[in-house]
């Protein structure tokens, strides 16, 4: 084990003071005035994390998870110097959606082809697409 990484005590000790740090600020932004101390609480939360060494002597120890704000934040923590940081971490951009390989689906709760892109029900999914993908169960099949 590195001397410098954090023990599990300090690590502890500074998600326990991120966390109540961003809580504070929530309590004090009057847009949030209509939420209760309990409310807030339970909306920006902590989570340890094994120590990650970082640049410069910081050590990332958790996270905080703000559901007020919509945000995440990095616990970081400074062993020698006892020095506590935040930081909010980027979104990761959203992943495209798959191609869908169907025009249409077979939804089996209300028995009825609903079309993929739009949602909507299809009275003939196979009037509607021409060109049907060919099955070995379909009727056009040899026996």
């Amino acid at each position: 084990m590195n001397e410098s990484q954090p023990s599990l005590d300090e690590s502890t000790l500074a998600v326990v003071k991120a966390v109540a740090v961003l809580r504070a600020r929530r309590r004090a932004d009057p847009a949030h005035a209509g939420l209760t101390a309990g409310a807030i609480a339970e909306r920006v939360t902590g989570i340890m994390a094994p120590p990650r060494p970082g640049r410069g002597g910081w050590w990332c120890v958790g996270r905080v998870l703000d559901e007020v704000a919509d945000a995440e934040f990095s616990v970081w923590f400074m062993p020698g110097a006892r020095r506590i940081g935040i930081s909010q971490r980027a979104r990761p951009a959203a992943a495209p959606t798959p191609p869908v390989s169907s025009p249409f689906y077979y939804d089996g709760l209300r028995r009825k082809w609903i079309d993929a892109a739009t949602g909507e029900i299809v009275a003939d999914a196979a009037a509607a697409n021409p060109d049907p993908p060919r099955h070995e169960s379909g009727a056009s099949a040899a026996t």
